[in-house]
């Protein structure tokens, strides 16, 4: 300040008192937008709070309606499973009673035709077969009772 003019200095006065302004201006913006800063990110904090949220609740949601569907779709399958196997077990019952129907009826009517033919042919020979093995069936029988009885006295008595 030796030599320094008085205009020179009240001018540099003055460019520092606009330069000091204009700081203290920036400054406060500066301080407003950490202000600013803080509270977006608390805004963002409280967003984000609800987007889990939000998240968590959609994925319970989709889990609910799943496990409803799956239920659902179980509870069809096995509908449609035991209508299924009813109809197949009425179907196969049906067909094997047929079958077992033809071949017996098959069979009797072979049977039949055997024995009218047998009857008719060989009715006398059929009558005294008939009467030998009536007979030889009583006479085994007495032979029966009686070796019993034997038996039965021998081992009574010792």
């Amino acid at each position: 300040m030796k030599n320094i003019p008085i205009m020179q200095k009240s001018q540099r006065e003055v460019m520092a008192a606009i330069m000091l302004e204009e700081i203290d201006a920036l400054v406060d913006k500066v301080e407003t937008l950490n202000g600013t800063i803080v509270q977006t990110e608390k805004n963002f904090q409280v967003t984000i709070n609800r987007l889990e949220t939000a998240s968590d609740d959609y994925h319970q949601a989709v889990l609910k309606a799943n496990l409803r569907s799956k239920n659902e779709m179980i509870t069809y399958l096995q509908n449609i499973t035991n209508i299924s196997v009813a109809k197949t077990a009425d179907e196969q019952r049906e067909i094997v009673q047929k079958l077992i129907r033809d071949a017996v009826s098959k069979e009797v009517i072979t049977l039949k035709k055997v024995l009218s033919e047998s009857s008719a042919n060989y009715q006398g020979n059929f009558i005294d077969r008939w009467a030998k093995t009536l007979l030889c069936c009583f006479f085994m029988a007495l032979f029966s009772s009686a070796l019993t009885v034997e038996l039965l006295e021998r081992t009574w008595i010792h």
